[in-house]
């Protein structure tokens, strides 16, 4: 029953992330081309800036309530009671995020022409409080998240089609953005009634503070280490600069949600059998995921540098072609960020080792902006992008090396050489494909779709358990 439950709920998490790509998707053909290279620029900028305040409303709340959370899902009173305390804190967190907001904005010069933008991102913190997000992770209802997730995306896409049609139209491309990603928030409080009976706290107990803070600093870090490049790329270049990056950098984060969206949905039931004290059940599913990630992660950063070219003018068009160097760069460092992600939110976290995940971030962060700042004014985006391969090499190393003190994790070797072998036929043919379409989209869909049976067939032989189990699973529902 556990097995179909973890099952159900990362088919919905998948689901839900992919609604919530959806909109990036199909809009970036469209309003790259609408907006251009400046006004993206400008778009990205911006959004880098609200990130930080984005960070201090949810305050690591997020993470620290599903850890503690899942132990009262059953006591109706003590989940009530929990549930209301941290909501109260998060009031209060997202207030304070706003009057910082406000101050910044009339007091830095540099964000003055960026004023109207940020403002309407920063609907995103308040809408972001409303979700209560982590009841529903608490309760493993991703059910009600995704239906919710696709109505807001549907909306926004006939949004973007009406309003958007050039550049003047940025702001109303903002405002669209905000109902995409955020839109459901108002829908999701009203809803989360149905698990717990949220009410406003004056003085909620400060017990629940210093764990949170421990996990805001390290978001705080990897929100600096995945935010800073845009920041410092906008204040020492220029919008167009800006606009290139963002390119590459919406892409890479897109496949990297959807490879973390597996992740995010083991995170409950690991915190639940580390708190059962289940240690087989740990090891078989954290085996599992490991085998998971590795036959998928790795063809996903080969293809993705691979073919970065024509993704890149697919998606964008060819004025926006000189971001392909950048994606090819971040590419490399998906596989470090996917894995740094399993270690330290899958195991050290459920473990309540955060201060271990914060001092690990907190050094990439450092590490990053340093050498941000002094590579960006050189080698301006493809430095954004190096600098963050390094940080994510950083906390992934940190993070999987302290886990394995507390729990012996690893993958199956027959897996791990199947899957490079695999890779190296992935890298063959698109090379090969590159070098005689030169119809861009038809590389795309030539090379991925081809490329992708190549890899499972070159699974399938060499006896790669996943593959065959998957191959099994197919079978028998036939």
């Amino acid at each position: 029953m556990e097995q179909k439950s973890i099952k159900l709920n990362a088919i919905l998490n998948v689901m839900k992330t992919v609604f919530s790509l959806i909109f990036p998707l199909i809009t970036f053909p469209y309003v790259t081309r609408m907006l251009q290279v400046e006004a993206m620029g400008k778009y990205d900028f911006s959004g880098s800036i609200i990130s930080y305040f984005t960070l201090l409303a949810a305050l690591g709340i997020n993470i620290y309530a599903v850890r503690e959370g899942s132990k009262y899902k059953n006591d109706k009173e003590k989940i009530n009671q929990f549930a209301s305390e941290i909501f109260s804190i998060n009031v209060y967190s997202t207030i304070a995020s706003y009057i910082l907001l406000f101050i910044c904005l009339i007091f830095i010069q540099k964000l003055h022409g960026y004023t109207v933008i940020i403002l309407i991102f920063s609907l995103q913190l308040l809408l972001a409080t409303m979700s209560v997000t982590w009841v529903y992770n608490i309760f493993e209802d991703f059910g009600y998240i995704t239906m919710v997730t696709l109505a807001m995306q549907f909306i926004a896409l006939i949004l973007m089609f009406l309003l958007v049609h050039n550049s003047n139209d940025l702001y109303k491309y903002a405002a669209i953005s905000v109902v995409s990603t955020n839109g459901s928030g108002l829908f999701m409080y009203f809803h989360a009634k149905k698990y717990v009976n949220l009410r406003f706290i004056k003085k909620p107990p400060l017990k629940h503070l210093k764990p949170i803070l421990i996990v805001f600093s390290t978001s705080l870090a990897s929100t600096i280490y995945v935010s800073s490049d845009t920041t410092i790329l906008g204040w020492v270049a220029d919008d167009y600069r800006v606009g290139i990056y963002g390119t590459a950098a919406k892409i890479y984060k897109i496949v990297k949600q959807m490879l973390n969206a597996i992740i995010a949905v083991v995170i409950p039931r690991f915190a639940y059998y580390i708190g059962l004290q289940k240690k087989d059940q740990i090891i078989q599913l954290g085996q599992k995921l490991i085998d998971y990630m590795i036959a998928i992660c790795l063809p996903a950063m080969v293809g993705l540098y691979c073919m970065s070219k024509p993704i890149v003018k697919v998606c964008a068009g060819e004025s926006f072609g000189q971001a392909y160097l950048s994606l090819q760069l971040l590419s490399v460092a998906l596989i470090f960020a996917v894995f740094a992600n399993f270690f330290a939110n899958c195991v050290l976290i459920s473990y309540k080792k955060e201060k271990t995940v914060m001092f690990a971030t907190i050094l990439s962060a450092v590490i990053n902006i340093v050498l941000n700042l002094i590579l960006v004014p050189m080698y301006m985006e493809n430095a954004a992008a190096a600098t963050t391969i390094v940080a994510e090499i950083c906390v992934c190393g940190i993070s999987a090396y302290e886990s394995t003190k507390l729990i012996k994790i690893s993958c199956t070797v027959r897996n791990l050489v199947t899957s490079v072998i695999g890779c190296i036929c992935i890298a063959i043919w698109c090379h090969f494909v590159q070098l005689y379409i030169h119809n861009q989209i038809l590389v795309l869909c030539v090379g991925i779709i081809v490329a992708g049976g190549i890899y499972g067939i070159v699974l399938l032989i060499f006896k790669n358990t996943i593959a065959w189990e998957v191959v099994n699973r197919f079978v028998k529902r036939k």
